[in-house]
């Protein structure tokens, strides 16, 4: 979340020096595995950089939980397993997710039954 422009650019140049500067076989081939996620993750990488967004929805502070309300039938088990107490919301009513409160620890995804809370 706190990549910036250039930053892709940057690390594809300091993995080449290390590369070509290096004289033995552990230096030359130390900085292959960034290259290559650079190279074929490309996508991922500008995603986090530009829209601040993890495609694969696995860094915290790039993720957001929300409730659909279109879905959520107020069963209450989200509210009842959420250990921080971020959700709101009686029986058989609409709950909310407070964002400033959630730690993102993603039960209330997990125990849903509803599909009702959006991960994004």
């Amino acid at each position: 979340g706190k990549g910036r422009q250039g930053d892709i650019e940057f690390l594809k140049e300091l993995g080449e020096a290390i590369k070509d500067s290096s004289q033995c076989g552990l230096g030359q081939t130390l900085p292959n595995p960034v290259l290559s996620t650079l190279e074929h993750f490309k996508d991922e990488y500008n995603a986090h950089i530009k829209e601040k967004k993890c495609p694969a929805g696995v860094c915290k502070p790039l993720i957001t939980f929300s409730i659909d309300k279109k879905k959520c039938t107020g069963c209450d088990l989200c509210r009842i397993e959420c250990s921080v107490e971020a959700i709101t919301g009686e029986k058989n009513k609409l709950h909310t997710i407070d964002k400033k409160k959630c730690i993102k620890c993603g039960v209330c995804y997990d125990v849903c039954m509803f599909d009702a809370v959006i991960k994004k």
